[in-house]
């Protein structure tokens, strides 16, 4: 029995994930889930407690694969260029990945209730605050310290964030060419900043 839930239930996290992107958590229904996995709205409860806790699903799983992604390069014995660089991929490659969860965490994510809210918002900034560890020390080692670390990182995040709108995985560029690219987007402003 457990065999025949497990599937039916990523089924649901998948279908629920694709249509939080496409239409938006409020305009998403039960209904609406339920009928793209097969099933009638009622069953989905069966699954499920609530459509709350498919969004709180969503968004925690992209956030353990950020942090999955990001912490063994702010470890990792490399000079800071090296480890910016390595941590700007890595965090395309999380968004590049799976676009519909990329997307319900930088936007949907907002929905949530007003608990579980507060907890992705302290996940965020803890994020936020490693990336920034990295921006800060590219910029004392390389760049000048006129440059604001938090802004300078809050930037770069938000260009990467928002690579969901227009990446498409059938389209010219990899995901590592994307990634390199802004990379060396980056790097080029941070340098003219300096000049």
């Amino acid at each position: 029995m457990a065999e025949t839930l497990a599937p039916m239930k990523e089924q649901i996290h998948w279908a629920a994930c694709r249509l939080f992107r496409e239409r938006g958590f409020h305009a998403t229904s039960v209904r609406d889930i339920a009928e793209s996995v097969g099933i009638k709205g009622g069953s989905l409860y069966s699954h499920v407690a609530k459509k709350d806790d498919l969004l709180w699903d969503i968004v925690n799983e992209a956030a353990d694969r950020f942090f999955s992604a990001l912490r063994p390069i702010v470890e990792a014995d490399l000079g800071v260029m090296q480890k910016l660089r390595n941590a700007i991929l890595a965090h395309l490659d999380v968004i590049t990945s799976d676009l519909d969860a990329a997307a319900v965490y930088t936007v949907e994510w907002r929905h949530l209730t007003s608990e579980r809210h507060a907890a992705v918002t302290k996940r965020r900034d803890e994020y936020e605050s490693l990336f920034r560890g990295l921006v800060g020390e590219a910029i004392r080692e390389r760049f000048i310290t006129a440059i604001d670390a938090p802004s300078a990182a809050l930037f770069i995040l938000s260009a990467l964030n928002y690579v969901f709108t227009w990446y498409h995985a059938d389209g010219k560029l990899s995901p590592e060419e994307v990634g390199r690219m802004l990379a060396d987007y980056v790097f080029d402003g941070l340098r003219r900043r300096t000049a």
